[in-house]
């Protein structure tokens, strides 16, 4: 039970712990027969996704995620640069990298809590030390 349901100002109560109050219920959580239904068939693939990407574990503080759009992006081109060679090599290693550093700005910036802000903080660092030691050869 949650402390804004036992300390509710609103003179109308849900009948229980679950339920919405009597003027939200009617707002579009009703019929669930619209595209904002649970059906799979109703979502789109990116909204599908989008949920996805908002499942964590643990519930409550989130440290592993599924990975998002840049994280995706990155693993894929990381596992195309090992198996290519040359110029190919060069360019799926420069958009893996560049991907991961988006990963990690957007984890800094909108992380679910200080781990992943910390995770998106240490990642940035590495970065830049791997990115000045290659400029040092």
């Amino acid at each position: 039970m949650s402390l804004s349901y036992v300390v509710s100002l609103d003179s109308q109560q849900p009948s229980h712990p679950g339920a919405l109050p009597p003027d939200q219920s009617s707002a579009g959580h009703g019929d669930r027969t619209g595209p904002d239904s649970h059906d799979p068939k109703g979502l789109g693939p990116w909204r599908v996704f989008k949920r996805l990407t908002q499942f964590g574990f643990p519930r409550r503080f989130p440290i592993v995620q599924f990975p998002n759009a840049p994280l995706i992006v990155a693993f894929v081109a990381g596992e195309v640069a090992k198996h290519t060679h040359g110029s190919g090599h060069a360019y799926a290693m420069s958009i893996s990298f560049l991907a991961l550093v988006i990963w990690a700005y957007l984890e800094l910036t909108d992380g679910v809590n200080w781990f992943r802000r910390l995770l998106g903080i240490g990642y940035s660092i590495s970065t830049v030390v791997h990115l000045a030691m290659a400029l040092h050869r």
